[in-house]
């Protein structure tokens, strides 16, 4: 059925309640997973030293938190029994980073988390970036409300 399964994940507990699903998934496909936090990269760029520095250090909590969550979620899939790649990347851009993951990894398969506000009133100010996947994606996406 599927091939190669993306799970992208944040940490948060909704983002986490699809990951026994996609193993199970995984499993009765034969399948692979890739699991991908993007990390946040600091939301300033500052020429004083100091701040320079402590930017540095949210930077570098990030991607560790980061590295973290995929190993939590690797560990569980292989335990299961399935082959699991872990991917940490830093970007502004979830969406982007996700869409570029599939295409790297040749996912044939998103599975992801929703907040669930995905009407038009809830997305006038702020898409979520499951709708935007959903818009963008080159392949299906299965959505965990």
């Amino acid at each position: 059925m599927f091939h190669s399964i993306l799970i992208p994940v944040d940490g948060s507990p909704l983002s986490m309640r699809p990951i026994q699903p996609a193993i199970d998934l995984a499993k009765m496909s034969r399948a692979g997973m890739v699991v991908l936090s993007v990390a946040e990269p600091r939301l300033y760029r500052a020429s004083d030293h100091d701040a320079l520095r402590s930017g540095q250090d949210v930077e570098h909590m990030h991607l560790e938190a980061a590295r973290q969550i995929v190993e939590k979620v690797r560990v569980l899939a292989e335990e299961a029994g399935v082959k699991c790649k872990s991917v940490v990347s830093m970007s502004a851009l979830p969406c982007s980073e996700i869409l570029s993951i599939v295409e790297k990894e040749n996912c044939d398969l998103i599975v992801m988390a929703t907040r669930g506000n995905m009407g038009v009133i809830d997305t006038i100010f702020s898409e979520s970036t499951t709708q935007e996947v959903l818009q963008k994606a080159s392949v299906p996406v299965l959505v965990f409300p």
